[in-house]
């Protein structure tokens, strides 16, 4: 049980084989709510002894060199059914979110996701990733990414649209279940329980689990290795992201990476 518990680390040090200091990996969360956002005071000291925070992307990319264009879709809209676009619309309209014909050409997994970070709540003016990147870029770290914002953009190319209206219809469909399971994965994110995350996570994306979790994992932990061994780098990357024997902690040992987590500092 100890052991088990102690596993339960957002944040793991990260040593090279020669056991050099490398820097830091984070399990991080696309949230506004005010809980995980209290845990950053709590990070400074481990982000004042790297040079370098990198997210998944760097955060800021967009705004600094322009938005990258996203590949418009046929419109999905009207293949809705009348309780699903009476669902669509309710949630727009009780999140603030505009009209539904503003969505119809995005990619369904695009609106999905916005849906979420709105269901999650709106008590800070950040997510708490690009809070963090804030964070550390005040604190004197430069802000770099482990991906481009356009290979992510590129990945919903690769995922058949009727897949990503599906996902986006289950939601509709069972919206109060779908908030529920959502709110348990901040009070899972809470606890550090980064198994649980992995777990839920791997199931709910289905058929989509290689392209947006397994296959990303090994691209980057390849590149953080690389990253680790220019500067010190304090890596922020979706919790979910870390666990499982093909997880990013697992990739980086069998890279030759020391691992150790530090629990204590978020309990």
């Amino acid at each position: 049980m100890a052991h088990s518990k102690k596993k339960k680390s957002l944040l793991w040090e990260v040593r090279h084989a020669d056991d050099r200091f490398a820097g830091y990996v984070f399990g991080t969360m696309h949230t506004r709510d005010q809980r995980v956002h209290q845990l950053l005071p709590a990070l400074e000291a481990f982000l004042a002894r790297c040079s370098v925070l990198s997210n998944e992307f760097a955060v800021f990319e967009a705004s600094q060199n322009g938005q990258p264009a996203i590949a418009p879709v046929d419109d999905w809209l009207p293949t809705l059914n009348k309780r699903q676009q009476k669902a669509f619309r309710h949630l727009l309209t009780r999140h603030e979110l505009g009209d539904p014909e503003m969505y119809g050409h995005l990619p369904p997994l695009l609106v999905l996701q916005a849906l979420v970070e709105a269901i999650l709540g709106q008590e800070s003016s950040q997510p708490f990733d690009m809070a963090l990147a804030i964070h550390a870029e005040a604190m004197g770290l430069t802000l770099s990414g482990i991906e481009t914002l356009e290979e992510q953009l590129g990945i919903l190319e690769h995922i058949p649209l009727e897949l990503q209206k599906k996902q986006l219809i289950q939601v509709l469909n069972h919206r109060s279940k779908y908030q529920k399971q959502i709110r348990k994965q901040v009070d899972w994110y809470l606890r550090q329980d980064i198994q649980q995350l992995y777990r839920v996570s791997r199931k709910q994306l289905g058929k989509l689990r290689n392209l947006l979790l397994l296959d990303r994992n090994k691209r980057m932990a390849k590149r953080m290795v690389r990253m680790y061994s220019n500067e010190t780098h304090f890596m922020a990357i979706g919790a979910a992201h870390l666990w499982g024997d093909k997880g990013v902690l697992s990739l980086l040992r069998k890279k030759g990476m020391i691992l150790k987590p530090v629990r204590s500092c978020l309990a």
